[in-house]
């Protein structure tokens, strides 16, 4: 790559040409770029030869030129070395500049790509950040009958390794739902007066069929979002799991 003091008449021109479409509303810098152009347009007119002239003084203007040239490149280099020194500042030193940079890379970068996987891992384990109800623990993932299906199902998957057996994962699901059930019943019987026993809601009557499509449901969004490879037919009652850890 050619340094500044390397370019030709022509690069160099066009250099400032560029300059100057640049600067347009710099006043102080326009100017210093304006007169160096205009610098360059007298050399160029002056060094131009005509048809008539002899040999000698072509050998001669073609020296002027070459020392011209290098003034005017040393004149470019001192002008592109005093807009950085005395115009140009590091971005750390305008007011706000963090508005408009961000030095964090790492989560800039973590932010624009994404890692759509690993959320929805973190998501379904820690769904009491969104749902910011007090029966769910905030500091425990212990299986709780009060989660959502597909949370619940996905906290019990975590008892197991690279294969979950259906039939073992769906008693699991279904011991923690009829669980709630019975506590809820318990809860009623113990109740202290029977304004308040009036004032309780009964509980939901939890069938079977209903349980069997939840846990339906729940595995089939698990394996949409790409958490779980459904059943092949070599093993119909496996699972197999896709992504470990977080």
């Amino acid at each position: 790559m050619l340094s500044l003091r390397d370019l030709s008449p022509a690069a160099l021109l066009q250099l400032v040409e560029k300059w100057s479409k640049q600067t347009d509303g710099f006043i102080e810098i326009h100017e210093k770029v304006k007169e160096l152009q205009l610098q360059e347009k007298i050399e160029d007119d002056t060094l131009k030869e005509p048809a008539n002239r002899s040999r000698r003084q072509t050998i001669r203007n073609s020296g002027n030129l070459d020392r011209s040239t290098k003034t005017l490149n040393d004149k470019a280099a001192a002008l592109i070395s005093c807009m950085t020194r005395d115009h140009m500042q590091p971005i750390e030193c305008i007011p706000f500049h963090e508005i408009v940079c961000f030095k964090n890379v790492d989560k800039l970068q973590a932010a624009l790509c994404g890692d759509p996987r690993r959320r929805i891992q973190l998501d379904l384990l820690e769904c009491h950040n969104f749902l910011k109800c007090s029966c769910c623990g905030k500091s425990s993932n212990a299986p709780s009958s009060s989660m959502h299906d597909t949370t619940l199902m996905y906290t019990l998957a975590q008892e197991h390794g690279d294969l979950i057996n259906l039939h073992d994962w769906y008693q699991s699901f279904r011991a923690i739902i009829f669980q709630k059930t019975v506590k809820e019943r318990h809860r009623m019987k113990v109740s202290p007066s029977p304004k308040k026993r009036k004032m309780t809601a009964e509980p939901q009557n939890i069938t079977e069929a209903s349980v069997q499509a939840r846990f339906c449901r729940a595995v089939t969004e698990l394996q949409i979002t790409g958490l779980l490879r459904m059943p092949s037919k070599r093993r119909p009652d496996f699972v197999q799991r896709v992504a470990f850890g977080l």
